[in-house]
């Protein structure tokens, strides 16, 4: 039974080395994931759903069908709707709000606290430009007796920034190096203890 709460720390840590999962689609990211419904986002208090729709210069105007949605690299600059979806039902009963912050930390949109029964809170913005931005998402929660903003989503976003190979590559090997990591954690642990919770409890080691 010691071996449990080893698997159980190496199985969270897992789960935590990749916070954004893309929900597939038919068209490339900035990223080169696919998108169609933008991505999960995660930390250790929430769960949400992630969207943000621009509308394609190149789209006729008369053109009605519904835009493309993103992840967290938007491709291009201008007006910009933001959906996050809450995906843990408690939250839709509890104030929340949301902020959009350049780089320096300061909020270019803000949807004020409130109860949001439906479960999808939304901003517009009109990303003026190209850099590095955050979504944060506030949830006054008395259950956790923990501050707001502790608690808090935070969603980096890039706009109008390509992402080089190189880049995206170290990613990739990052995320590699930590699944390895923990796999290589799993294997040690059960190599230590498997042996000593597999030998009998009378026998006794040599002098």
């Amino acid at each position: 039974m010691k071996i449990l709460p080893a698997l159980i720390f190496a199985v969270t840590a897992l789960g935590q080395a990749q916070a954004s999962v893309p929900l597939g689609g038919n068209r490339k990211g900035a990223d080169g994931n696919y998108d169609l419904y933008g991505c999960m986002l995660t930390n250790d208090y929430y769960v949400v759903n992630f969207s943000a729709y621009q509308l394609d210069p190149n789209q006729a105007k008369d053109d009605k069908s519904i835009p493309q949605a993103e992840c967290v690299d938007l491709p291009r600059l201008g007006k910009t709707q933001i959906a996050v979806d809450l995906l843990d039902l408690d939250v839709r009963k509890k104030p929340v709000g949301l902020k959009i912050l350049r780089e320096d930390g300061q909020a270019i949109a803000e949807v004020p606290m409130a109860v949001v029964k439906q479960g999808v809170l939304t901003a517009s913005v009109d990303f003026k430009v190209a850099g590095k931005y955050q979504a944060v998402l506030l949830v006054e929660d008395s259950e956790l007796h923990t501050p707001v903003e502790t608690s808090a989503l935070h969603m980096p976003l890039t706009v109008a920034m390509a992402v080089t190979p190189s880049t995206a590559n170290a990613g990739s090997g990052k995320g590699l190096g930590v699944v390895f990591g923990v796999l290589g954690l799993c294997l040690a642990l059960a190599a230590y203890y498997i042996p000593r919770l597999l030998k009998p409890h009378g026998e006794s080691s040599p002098p």
